[in-house]
């Protein structure tokens, strides 16, 4: 075999013989990215780039037959015949398979490849999320997500997903994870992230998986997966300038680049924004630099080297609590967070090796206001974090349309604060994990997608501390089927889990606000088990509807709970049912667009008085678009229901068996509505946008006011 494989290279070289294309999609004749292109008797393969665009060079002479695969595309093949020519160029279009359409295939730590039919791919327009600038801003205009945050721009940043996490003091939203291009960008010691760390200029678009999503990504994924997405530069060399500027002293300014030199993708980006804040210490800062090189090797292999580093500061405002006016914030912080990643791809006949590896860093420092009361001073307090990721993975494709993959991930994270326990003097934890998918058309329309990964993690609190050991075993079982050409539907079992985090283990720290929240060193794993289907219409003017329902079972829930001092327990079981609905509806012969989503949630703490705070039962958001041959409008109106809150402000909280018994109040329902209007002249965008249009006055969180009315102005080079 080594001798043939020898004489097959060297006839290549004699010959030289080549082959290059583009890839489009039959019924749009839009390029199609990342698409797998096979030779599977010598063994080689390349995919296709942002323009749809492949090539295959030193081929030795004979007919040769190439095998294009896609998830979202029926295969399809297609054997050369050079006929006495030494170069060929060839152009396909790839039907897509109307069970798997919706799916993408990122080069990245984790592709998206698997039950892409619950995958949300979020694009950045008007209509999908009216807009917005930040991660955080666009996540909270989606369907079944909750997020707090002091502002749009800061790094103050709470996510749940389909109530998986509460926002009350103490409590870490750690339970969704997000994604940098398919690596995991958690910070070590909470578990959460830097949701607006990421510069905003160079995201292609964003994937949201709802629900527990272990068997694939293993830790902290049991809510729900973002997977940012960022481009990986053009053909040509453009630079892309963003200015902004708008209430409450906000400005930014960014400028991104785009281009090919020597073969190298190159996209960058350089941003500076701050703002003084719509109250007393909320204001914030931040500077953002990021460079991604991606090239084709020779004997069709790649390689991609990204590097994001994020410098914030950020005002940390206080309650306004009316009992208490002296209840007055003086901290604030600043943050540097890097993202360093390497990944490598190799094509193996039909299948495809991988090797991907990642170091994250995050350096945390709290400190007062120069301007601080002697009364008011903490003192400094820090937080050193480092993660250190590999992984490798084989993935096949069958000519059958299937697909399998086989993989390790190792991970390895610490972290130094003056805010934990001092006995715990530098916390480290190892992550070890084996994980196979398979995905497969068992019958005409049925897809079948299997999915299992183990985790082994290991804790210590530090020299002379016994290790703890948490591990899991996470399943999934989905199937999808195609009813008609317009309609799916899939039934799915997930399960997932999450280990306790550093802090939540070791935390020993005295907030502003006089409450002592102690970590748990006997805290067990969180488990929950979800069972969900859905149906999707989807025809080719873009109207779609689609409704799903899920049941989730948490088991052994991880949470703060107001006893003294404020510690961290298991819960026993929770509970939630939930729903949601939306449409996608174009008036094309009114050039207008009708965007609606709606999202109900019901949970219950089962066998427990513990109140579970912060799920609003009820979201819906309208998006109203309209195109003029002057200017282009967007309303969007968004409203969440009351929800639950503990006063743990309040002076009156009796205490019965260590537990402090705060009042239980409402946060009353909100209803915010925002407009844009914009222009597009030559290149450029230009757009006006008013947020909180009728100036209510709301919290996200319990006596923390937000912006009222609110402008914004913006230009930007629009992108190719």
């Amino acid at each position: 075999m080594y001798y043939f494989s020898f004489f097959l290279i060297l006839i290549s070289v004699i010959n030289g013989l080549s082959v290059s294309g583009n890839i489009y999609d039959i019924d749009t004749n839009n390029p199609i990215e990342s698409v797998n292109i096979f030779i599977d008797e010598l063994r080689i393969g390349t995919s296709s780039d942002n323009n749809g665009y492949f090539q295959l060079v030193d081929l030795p002479s004979g007919d040769h037959k190439l095998f294009f695969s896609i998830i979202g595309y029926k295969s399809f093949s297609k054997t050369l015949d050079f006929d006495n020519v030494d170069q060929l160029s060839i152009e396909i279009k790839l039907q897509k398979d109307p069970i798997q359409w919706t799916a993408i295939n990122v080069m990245g730590l984790i592709p998206s490849k698997h039950s892409p039919e619950i995958t949300e791919v979020v694009q950045k327009n008007k209509i999908s999320n009216t807009d917005q600038k930040t991660l955080s801003a666009l996540l909270g205009n989606l369907h079944g997500i909750e997020v707090q945050s002091a502002h749009a721009y800061g790094r103050n940043v709470n996510i749940s997903i389909r109530g998986s996490s509460d926002f009350k003091p103490g409590g870490y939203n750690n339970r969704v994870l997000l994604l940098l291009d398919g690596f995991p960008v958690s910070i070590p010691n909470s578990g959460s992230s830097d949701w607006n760390a990421i510069p905003f200029e160079t995201i292609k678009h964003i994937e949201v998986v709802r629900g527990p999503a272990s068997s694939i990504y293993g830790h902290n994924s049991m809510g729900g997966v973002i997977n940012v997405v960022t481009k990986t530069g053009g053909q040509s060399n453009e630079w892309y300038p963003e200015l902004r500027y708008g209430s409450y002293g906000s400005k930014a300014l960014s400028m991104s680049y785009s281009g090919n030199i020597n073969n190298t993708k190159i996209v960058s980006a350089f941003g500076h924004g701050s703002s003084d804040g719509h109250r007393f210490n909320s204001g914030y800062k931040q500077t953002r630099f990021s460079l991604k090189l991606n090239k084709a090797l020779y004997n069709n292999q790649k390689i991609q080297l990204s590097f994001i580093n994020s410098n914030s500061f950020n005002g940390q405002p206080g309650f306004v609590y009316p009992d208490n006016p002296g209840l007055v914030s003086y901290r604030e912080s600043e943050r540097e967070s890097n993202y360093l990643q390497f990944y490598y791809k190799a094509f193996l006949g039909q299948s495809v090796f991988s090797v991907s590896l990642a170091a994250n860093r995050f350096d945390t420092d709290y400190n007062d206001r120069n301007d601080a009361p002697s009364d008011k001073i903490l003192g400094k307090t820090h937080y050193r974090d480092q993660s250190y990721i590999a992984r490798s993975q084989l993935q096949k494709f069958f000519n059958n349309g299937g697909n399998i993959i086989f993989g390790m991930e190792f991970i390895s994270d610490k972290s130094r604060s003056n805010v934990l326990r001092n006995i715990y003097t530098e916390p480290k934890q190892i992550t070890i994990a084996g994980f196979t998918q398979y995905r497969k058309e068992i019958i005409k329309n049925t897809i079948f997608d299997l999915g299992l990964r183990y985790d082994f993690r290991q804790v210590t609190g530090g020299d002379g501390y016994q290790s703890k050991v948490f591990k899991s075993i996470s399943p999934k079982f989905s199937l999808y089927h195609n009813i008609n050409q317009n309609i799916t539907g899939y039934l799915s079992y997930n399960e997932g889990f999450r280990a306790p985090s550093i802090s939540e283990l070791f935390l020993e720290y005295e907030s502003s606000y006089g409450l002592l929240l102690l970590g748990n060193p006997d805290l067990k794993s969180e488990f929950l088990t979800n069972l969900e289907m859905g149906l999707k219409y989807n025809n080719r003017s873009s109207f779609t509807v689609f409704g799903n329902i899920f049941i989730n079972q948490y088991t052994d829930m991880i949470d703060f709970i107001y006893t003294i001092p404020v510690k961290s327990v298991n819960r026993e079981s929770v509970k939630g049912l939930g729903f949601e609905f939306g449409s996608n509806i174009p008036l094309s012969k009114i050039n207008a667009n009708i965007n609606l989503t709606y999202s109900y949630l019901e949970m219950e703490n089962i066998n427990s008085e513990i109140p579970l705070l912060y799920r609003p039962k009820d979201k819906v958001r309208l998006t109203l678009s309209q195109k003029t041959p002057i200017v282009d409008v967007t309303i969007s109106t968004k409203y969440t229901s009351s929800q639950l809150y503990e006063d743990f402000l309040s002076d009156d909280h009796p205490i019965e068996n260590n537990m402090v018994i705060f009042p239980l109040e409402q946060l009353p329902e909100t209803i915010i509505t925002s407009a844009i209007i914009s222009k597009t002249i030559s290149d450029y965008d230009i757009s006006l946008k008013v947020n909180n249009l009728f100036d209510s006055r709301y919290v996200l969180i319990q006596y923390y006011p937000m912006p009222g009315r609110n402008f914004e102005i913006s230009i930007n080079k629009i992108l190719n």
